[in-house]
């Protein structure tokens, strides 16, 4: 479909294709460990669905809510055969349980940053301030917290995705309630971008995960949105762990750009300076 908003590429994929399905074998996880956190429930579950169908070896999922990690494991090992799943109780934003969970897992391949919090919408001065820091509880000190946890156990071709939000290029005047979610996931872009320069054998890339109807995106309080299906964003990071998405290494992109766009693109997407966060002079 064509884009609703400003996009590199012509084509905007609102569902899963052929190009980024998880059963491709260019995509396949075998023999990958794969971390997901924020995977009891949502994106994050759809996530670890989508990495159990490319045959990865072992999921590691984090969450708060041990029932909704619990389920998710039982519905996936159900549907793929083999699937192995282990749970880890975690609050993103407490590094004593990061630590346990990266003693627990060890060796990891791929870790996935999707665990994410949404203040609820309101002005600064109207505004839980409570509730709008925990934002950059969950959203910034989540994300560095988990990498200093896990770095130490990467394996040899370590791969790190982190989750944004297109409406950080959105203006302004479309977000006045929204400065803790918007705030706290620009800064996410701009940490990955800094750990990909201290971290050179690892590959950092931070995805929108588009818009789904999740429980989050009930608390937004947004309409009139095109909708994603679900499914995209899962298969998308599959995607985005493989060696076809390496030269997005450093970079910022949609779940809801083509890749096939993006790999006739190859030396735009990966020039110096494209699809990072900066001011252009």
């Amino acid at each position: 479909m064509k884009p609703p908003m400003p996009a590199p590429v012509a084509e905007w994929r609102n569902d899963t294709y052929a190009s980024i399905s998880p059963t491709r074998p260019e995509l396949s996880a075998k023999g990958k460990r794969i971390i997901v956190t924020g995977g009891g429930a949502g994106i994050g579950a759809e996530i670890v669905r989508s990495f159990a169908a490319a045959g990865a070896t072992q999921i590691a999922i984090l969450g708060r809510r041990r029932d909704k990690l619990e389920a998710t494991k039982i519905n996936i090992e159900k549907e793929f055969e083999g699937a192995n799943i282990s749970l880890h109780a975690a609050d993103i934003s407490n590094e004593a349980d990061l630590l346990k969970a990266a003693k627990e897992i060890g060796t990891w391949d791929v870790l996935v940053m999707n665990a994410g919090y949404m203040s609820t919408p309101n002005s600064l001065v109207e505004t839980d301030m409570d509730d709008w820091w925990k934002g950059f509880e969950i959203n910034i000190k989540g994300p560095a917290l988990t990498v200093r946890a896990f770095i130490p156990t990467r394996g040899p071709e370590p791969i790190i995705l982190g989750t944004s939000t297109m409406a950080v290029a959105l203006p302004p005047a479309m977000l006045p309630r929204y400065s803790s979610y918007v705030v706290s996931k620009l800064a996410t872009i701009k940490l990955n971008e800094l750990l990909q320069e201290e971290h050179a054998d690892v590959r950092f890339v931070t995805v929108h995960p588009g818009v789904v109807e999740t429980d989050m995106f009930t608390k937004s309080e947004m309409a009139g949105l095109p909708i994603d299906q679900i499914k995209l964003p899962g298969d998308f990071t599959v995607w985005l762990a493989s060696k076809e998405a390496e030269f997005l290494r450093g970079k910022f992109v949609s779940c809801n750009w083509d890749v096939d766009e993006m790999k006739s693109r190859v030396e735009e997407f990966s020039a110096d300076g494209a699809f990072t966060v900066g001011l252009k002079l």
